[in-house]
């Protein structure tokens, strides 16, 4: 089983891939817009994503914009959890991840041997940054 966590947002999808893949390098496998579905949308909502696919490593992460008309609120749309081997990869990751976003947990060492920081990035998304130090 792969789990892909899926990511929803409210108009701004396609600025957040972006930033995904200019943040982890990663690679986009699909994109398809609501232009073009067979789904009733309204005329502006045209240009928005659909679904979309992103490759990091041999990961996927998956995101779209919402129907109109949907509601969420920022932060608690999903939470990923990121295990890293490098601490310095990490705190590089953590940081350019945290431009513009909040930090709930800044990264320390944790009673379960690990360094550990938790955010939310500037669009809502909670991410949770994980380096065993055994």
């Amino acid at each position: 089983m792969i789990i892909k966590p899926y990511l929803t947002f409210y108009g701004n999808a396609e600025e957040a891939m972006n930033f995904y893949i200019a943040v982890f390098g990663a690679e986009m496998v699909a994109l398809s817009r609501y232009e073009g579905s067979p789904m009733d949308m309204p005329e502006e909502y045209g240009n928005k994503i659909l679904h979309a696919e992103i490759r990091v490593a041999e990961q996927s992460i998956l995101l779209c914009d919402a129907m109109p008309g949907s509601e969420a609120t920022n932060g608690s749309r999903i939470s990923l959890s990121i295990d890293y081997p490098q601490i310095m990869e990490m705190e590089s990751l953590f940081k350019r991840l945290g431009e513009g976003g909040t930090i709930q947990m800044p990264l320390q060492d944790t009673f379960w041997g690990a360094r550990f920081g938790m955010l939310t990035d500037k669009f809502g998304i909670s991410w949770m940054l994980n380096c065993d130090l055994n």
